[in-house]
Parts: C-alpha cells; sequence; structure tokens
C-alpha cells in the first residue's frame, strides 16, 4: 500500500511521491525501468493516481517529465507517460529536452548543472495550473528544470507528484501525510 510523502525541491517545488525508492518498490520501479517490465505499469499507475488525486482538476495540465531520446530508444516507451495513463489521467507532452548524460550515479550539484537549460516548453501556458509528473525524484534537480522551463512559458506549476523517491530526499519518516 503506497504511503504519501512530501517534500521541496532545491528550488523549493513542493512534491509528493507515492513510494519510497527502496525495497520492492525500488525494484519494480528498476524492472519497469530497466527491464522492460510493462506490465508494472498498471500497478505502479494506480498507485501514483494516490499522489495525483488532491492536486488535479479537470484544468490541470499533467506534464510528464520528457524522456531522453537514447532513453525512448532503449526502452520504447516513456515511463511518466505511461504511467501518467495507467493513473487514468492524459499526458501533456508540453516540455522537450535536449541531449544530456545520463544522470545515474551523479551526485546532486552533477545532476543540477547536468540538467541546468536542458528542457523547453513547446507551448504557452497563459496561466494554466499545471502538475509536474516523473517516475522518481532523486535530488529534485530535474523537476527544477521542468518548472522553469514551465515557469517560463507561463504554466503555474503548483508541484510535481513521482511515483517514487529516494529516501534522503523525499524526507520519508519525517514529512509523511500519514495516509498508508
Amino acid at each position: 500500500m503506497p504511503c504519501l510523502q512530501e517534500g521541496r525541491t532545491p528550488g523549493g517545488m513542493p512534491f509528493r511521491a507515492a513510494l519510497p525508492l527502496q525495497g520492492v518498490g525500488a525494484r519494480c520501479v528498476r524492472r519497469l525501468k530497466d527491464e522492460g517490465e510493462t506490465h508494472l505499469a498498471r500497478p505502479l499507475g494506480a498507485i501514483l493516481a494516490t499522489a495525483l488525486t488532491s492536486w488535479v482538476t479537470p484544468t490541470t495540465w499533467i506534464v510528464p517529465v520528457p524522456t531522453a531520446r537514447a532513453a525512448f530508444r532503449r526502452r520504447g516507451y516513456r515511463v511518466p507517460d505511461l504511467l501518467i495513463r495507467r493513473a487514468h489521467e492524459a499526458p501533456q507532452a508540453v516540455l522537450s529536452v535536449r541531449p544530456l548524460a545520463d544522470q545515474r550515479g551523479l551526485g546532486a550539484r552533477a545532476r543540477e548543472s547536468n540538467v541546468r537549460g536542458t528542457m523547453r516548453a513547446r507551448r504557452r501556458g497563459d496561466g494554466a495550473r499545471a502538475v509536474i509528473v516523473d517516475d522518481v525524484v532523486t535530488t529534485g534537480a530535474t523537476v527544477d528544470e521542468a518548472a522553469r522551463a514551465l515557469e517560463g512559458a507561463g504554466f503555474h506549476v503548483i508541484g510535481a507528484v513521482a511515483l517514487a523517491a529516494t529516501p534522503r530526499r523525499g524526507g520519508f519518516g519525517s514529512t509523511s501525510s500519514g495516509t498508508h
């Protein structure tokens, strides 16, 4: 059962994660992302929906963090988009990303430097509310970059939702919403 966790990125963006990236949850995320086990998207999407519910209204744009071209070619699917659809929502492909180095293995500062300036919005927001969705929040650098691009295009970003967050990033245990 999911345990909603809340935190803030280094840039101050509020985020929610449905699971800590540890134990069974981490294994399921890795199997979906790295081993092509897309059958896990249905239950993981249902878990993501628990974190999305209170932030989404009929007019809220649900914006997935864009998947790098190399990752898309390797997997054949975009993990955040797939999870959003399995959460019974419609992903809005507003953001694009230019090529960047793989984030795995990078520390917080290196991740921030790696993603800085890599995203852009493909359309104007005209004040529309948006929620950013990613599969995993590690340091928050990717969420902050997505928020920068969306806000620069006129969206009002109310927060971010992730399927999972690393325990040190999400403050698991200390900022739990109490929903188990």
